[in-house]
């Protein structure tokens, strides 16, 4: 390996010539925290060149409107410009990239780049179990963590940021046992306003665990019958509480309009990608119970992580009919449960060794499934030649715009 001046170079030139290279390099260095800083670096060339859409789009779209050449007291006081939330990171991240640039490029570059900076700030939490010696299956579990998540959801711009910034924290907090951190991970709330649910289950988990074991059993259990009974809570919530049906988002008209578009979009998507979720957390369990079987010992401080994510899986259930809520907190169960695989694997692998072949198999496939489906469902933007042979020299973004037509 170069010494540290020696590799900084390399990379520099690399990331120059071609960033794409330069990221290859990052992931085969992973170790070195040189490598985290162009990994970041290129998290923000690959949000310039990357297919923009979606929610990224709209908030571009309302910087340019509301936010461009307006005073920070005018921005504030116009209800059009804050209307996507009160989140104070969307809010204020679009006031400062607004002082400087209108470019969409840089805008989603930025976010990407940030998105990767809180991601890193969660997955270094397992640094601590990967430091030196890393046995294969215990390396594929830690590559599930990191697909858990489709690498494009920085488009989303708040919600995955967020919850990077919460599972970052709470898992510092596992490791460290100081509860300052627990504390900390409330700063997720400022990236999106819905992560406060997070406390809630929070509370409701404590509360399990000082009760009757099987009251989570019996809770999850009931949570499936009402899921699969489809009934639909918000909106019998939006027609009994008064003062919810105003014509805003909690509309009764709304609201009936995006269940509409929420069961077309169940019946409609392919039915791999629709229950991804789920088949992580089938594989899962079966890695789960191999590990038992080998008398894993489950440490009690990380147990915690595997309660939380069943019982974030136990309400997501109960809201099953809001498809977004679903999907994203189900979501984060999964990376939870996962971060609980892969420290058990890592700490009991004298007691799992013997089966370590049926674990790395269990392993790659959900691996596999989670590196695929993304890319499949992204292939038309992906293999895109500005992103793969473009570098900082050249100025694609007439290219960009003519290719996607998104803009």
């Amino acid at each position: 390996m170069f010494s540290k001046g020696k590799y900084l170079l390399l990379q520099t030139l690399t990331m120059l010539l071609s960033p794409i290279t330069s990221f290859f390099i990052s992931l085969r260095f992973y170790k070195n925290p040189i490598s985290q800083i162009f990994f970041v670096i290129f998290a923000f060339y690959f949000g310039m060149h990357f297919y923009l859409a979606w929610d990224i789009s709209m908030h571009y779209s309302r910087m340019r409107l509301y936010y461009c050449d307006k005073s920070l007291q005018e921005i504030l006081s116009n209800p059009l410009a804050i209307n996507t939330g009160l989140d104070f990171y969307h809010v204020a991240i679009k006031y400062i990239i607004s002082r400087f640039t209108e470019s969409k490029e840089l805008f989603a570059g930025i976010i990407c780049a940030i998105y990767s900076m809180m991601f890193l700030f969660f997955f270094n939490q397992f640094k601590q179990f990967f430091k030196n010696f890393l046995p294969v299956s215990c390396g594929l579990l830690l590559l599930c963590i990191v697909f858990v998540v489709e690498f494009y959801w920085y488009q989303g711009v708040r919600f995955w940021l967020g919850s990077f910034c919460f599972a970052g924290f709470y898992l510092k907090y596992l490791n460290t046992e100081k509860k300052r951190y627990l504390i900390f991970s409330v700063s997720c709330i400022f990236f999106h306003y819905t992560l406060i649910n997070l406390y809630w289950i929070f509370i409701l988990n404590w509360i399990l665990s000082k009760i009757w074991v099987w009251g989570r059993v019996i809770l999850f259990g009931v949570s499936w019958v009402y899921r699969f009974l489809s009934i639909d809570f918000m909106g019998w919530v939006i027609k009994n509480v008064p003062g919810l049906d105003l014509g805003t988002r909690t509309s009764s008209f709304h609201h009936t309009g995006m269940q509409q578009r929420i069961q077309r979009m169940r019946e409609e998507n392919n039915v791999f990608y629709a229950y991804r979720s789920e088949i992580l957390i089938v594989f899962g369990l079966l890695i789960l119970m191999i590990m038992w079987s080998r008398r894993a010992q489950f440490s009690k401080k990380y147990l915690q992580m595997f309660f939380f994510a069943l019982t974030i899986y136990t309400v997501v259930n109960f809201a099953f009919a809001e498809l977004i809520f679903f999907d994203r907190f189900l979501k984060l169960a999964v990376l939870l449960f996962y971060s609980f695989l892969f420290i058990t694997a890592y700490q009991n692998y004298d007691k799992i060794k013997g089966v370590s072949l049926i674990i790395m198999i269990l392993s790659f496939i959900p691996m596999l499934f989670e590196i695929l489906t993304p890319i499949v469902e992204m292939r038309e933007h992906l293999f895109y030649k500005e992103l793969w042979f473009g570098n900082f020299f050249i100025d694609w973004s007439g290219g960009m715009t003519d290719a996607h037509g998104k803009w």
